[in-house]
């Protein structure tokens, strides 16, 4: 059985020739990717003229539904055994399988089939396939669709590249080769993962709806699928931020024991918090517009808020989404600012101001819970509860939040950025005459754990760029508070001796000074 296999295996890689007879290894290096793509054919290739596949990633959505996908094998225990917590759990997930390892291991891709979607991993999951030609990625393609469709009795319709630039030239193979479409995950895990259940839990929390979920078997992960590493918070990732470290296995068996408990940790958690799986084609019909847009930002405005633009994390002038004036009594009555441990001194200053002017700052209220983000108070995680719920028994005008996010290293700021609208429409859902008013995360000083300066500033632009994008209210307190380098100000830091991002009473009264005189209309 051995020595059939290793002639089968030689007749592929003669088949994966090119044209010319120079050999392109099937798990071959980017450069050596490179060399081969560049060599010069005797005889021209053929062109692919099919139009480009479509390419499935990630919806926005208000719905809790996820796909998850598998890339790669690993062995045929750990295998079944990911097949057996899928099974149990009653959740639907695609295989990868490349070309090689269904030819390899034709029982277990079989047994994969009778219960999931199988995809294609091309031949041997080899990554940069943009730089080969759409003629040589073809007939890649193709040979892994005979391999697949030998071991498990039907060719895959989707297919995952590795590490790959899906370029138009990708896509047009795809479809040349006869597959539908090619996915592209929003997340990705792997067996460093979690190490207790708990890290899955953290990883749920954070999670963003409509995501593609990724887990690579037996991979490590590229340094950009680990989301946006961002810097080191209070609470750490559920996924390794670091791509650097390096864990030591004694034998590949132990690298791999993990995995399915891995998989049951994660689908254990989504399920627990509410999410449903589907396939990646489903999944494109769940996307919803979570809010509506209210226009696109010009060309002058992008520039503004780009972050490339500023050496330091400070503008010249205050952000601005929209009109603002002085506030006039009253202005204030029935507002309530949501927070953190910022806005909890910031409602500490406004009640001792109320000792000597009971009118100060109208009837405003808080809610404000240390630590508390945005994920906690979509599930219902922070001790302030259902907040539209709240807002609606308080009878709130209007809602000012200052949020920011607990888990920087598990998604990208657009990730962000989509969890603030869904908060925002839950609060309008519940309070339709509401107004909803954005205010900037506030700077720190430099040398203190947490969120750096420039990240913040860059959650900033991308705050005021949404509010203008949504016609939503934006108040850039953060300008109020910070130096001519962007950090809190010295005279404003509560805690230099401690965590550096606590406001003193000087730092409070600017606050509410800035949004008395900058109150959005």
């Amino acid at each position: 059985m051995a020595f059939k296999r290793s002639v089968v295996i030689l007749l592929l890689l003669s088949l994966l020739l090119p044209a010319a007879g120079c050999a392109v290894p099937l798990k071959e290096t980017a450069a050596q990717t490179q060399t081969a793509q560049t060599q010069t054919l005797t005889t021209p290739e053929p062109a692919v003229r099919a139009a480009p596949a479509e390419l499935l990633s990630g919806v926005e959505t208000d719905r809790r539904v996820v796909s998850l996908i598998f890339e790669g094998y690993t062995d045929s225990a750990t295998m079944e055994a990911i097949a057996d917590v899928l099974k149990d759990r009653d959740v639907s997930a695609t295989f990868f399988i490349s070309g090689i390892t269904a030819n390899e291991n034709p029982d277990v891709v079989r047994s994969l089939a009778d219960e999931f979607d199988i995809g294609s991993y091309g031949m041997s999951g080899s990554k940069h396939l943009e730089l080969l030609s759409a003629y040589e990625n073809m007939r890649r393609f193709e040979m892994a669709q005979r391999e697949i469709m030998a071991a498990c009795g039907r060719a895959p319709e989707l297919i995952r590249c590795n590490g790959t630039v899906y370029t138009d030239d990708v896509l047009r193979a795809v479809t040349a080769a006869g597959l539908q479409a090619a996915v592209e995950p929003t997340a990705y895990l792997n067996h460093k993962s979690f190490r207790k259940p708990e890290d899955a839990d953290v990883f749920a929390l954070n999670v963003l709806r409509g995501s593609i979920i990724s887990v690579k078997l037996g991979q490590e992960l590229d340094e950009n699928e680990y989301g946006d590493p961002g810097d080191e918070l209070d609470e750490r990732p559920a996924i390794d931020p670091s791509p650097g470290i390096r864990w030591e296995w004694s034998t590949e068996d132990e690298r791999f024991a993990l995995l399915p408990d891995v998989v049951a940790w994660l689908v254990d958690a989504l399920l627990a918090d509410g999410y449903r799986f589907t396939d990646p084609f489903s999944l494109q019909s769940e996307e919803r517009a979570i809010l509506s847009r209210h226009r696109e930002m010009d060309e002058d405005e992008r520039r503004e808020l780009n972050p490339a633009n500023y050496a330091l994390p400070v503008t010249g002038s205050p952000l601005r989404a929209g009109e603002e004036k002085k506030a006039a009594p009253g202005d204030f009555s029935g507002a309530v600012f949501v927070g953190d441990a910022v806005m909890e001194g910031v409602a500490s200053y406004v009640e001792w101001e109320r000792e000597g002017d009971p009118a100060f700052l109208d009837d405003a209220c808080f809610l404000t819970e240390n630590q508390v983000t945005i994920e906690k108070l979509l599930d219902g995680e922070s001790e302030i509860g259902d907040l539209g719920r709240r807002l609606h028994e308080m009878n709130a005008q209007s809602v000012w939040l200052c949020l920011s996010f607990g888990n920087q290293g598990a998604y990208r700021r657009e990730a962000y950025l989509s969890k603030y609208r869904l908060l925002i429409k839950d609060i309008q859902d519940q309070n339709p005459d509401i107004r909803v008013v954005i205010l900037s995360v506030p700077p720190k000083r430099e040398g203190y754990a947490g969120v750096s300066n420039r990240s913040r500033f860059e959650l900033n632009l991308n705050l005021c760029g949404m509010c203008r994008e949504y016609g939503l209210a934006f108040c850039d307190t953060a300008s109020a508070l910070r130096d001519e380098n962007g950090q809190l100000r010295e005279d404003f830091c509560l805690d230099l001796s401690g965590r550096g991002f606590h406001l003193n009473d000087a730092g409070c009264a600017a606050f509410v000074d800035y949004i008395r005189e900058n109150k959005p209309v």
